[in-house]
């Protein structure tokens, strides 16, 4: 679990990335955006990590709470990142001619 939520946390750096030098007018938001998302999953896999690694509490109320934990904090940090990506190729959309995204006309029917 901690693992996969480590690789969240690297595809959306690698997301903010590409978005960023894809996105040139949304690169302020974009960072922003990732330095908060960047900032609660660092603070998601710390309270993860602390549950798994309490030694008086049984297996099951580990799973338990890290059930909680995912269901309350991750779901909304992943709902966040889904929301920032639309926006952004929501935005991105509205900026790219009428005629294509390759600079040529659009072929009649080829």
């Amino acid at each position: 679990m901690i693992h996969e939520l480590k690789k969240l946390q690297t595809s959306t750096s690698n997301l903010a990335a590409s978005l960023q030098s894809g996105v040139q007018g949304s690169a302020s938001h974009i960072h922003h955006a990732y330095a908060e998302i960047s900032s609660a999953l660092l603070d998601v896999v710390h309270d993860l990590a602390s549950i798994v690694k309490e030694k008086d509490l049984p297996v099951q109320e580990k799973m338990s709470r890290v059930g909680k934990e995912v269901q309350n904090r991750v779901t909304p940090i992943l709902d966040t990142v889904k929301k920032a990506a639309s926006d952004v190729l929501a935005r991105s959309k509205e900026s790219v001619p009428e005629g294509g995204t390759n600079g040529h006309a659009a072929s009649g029917g080829q």
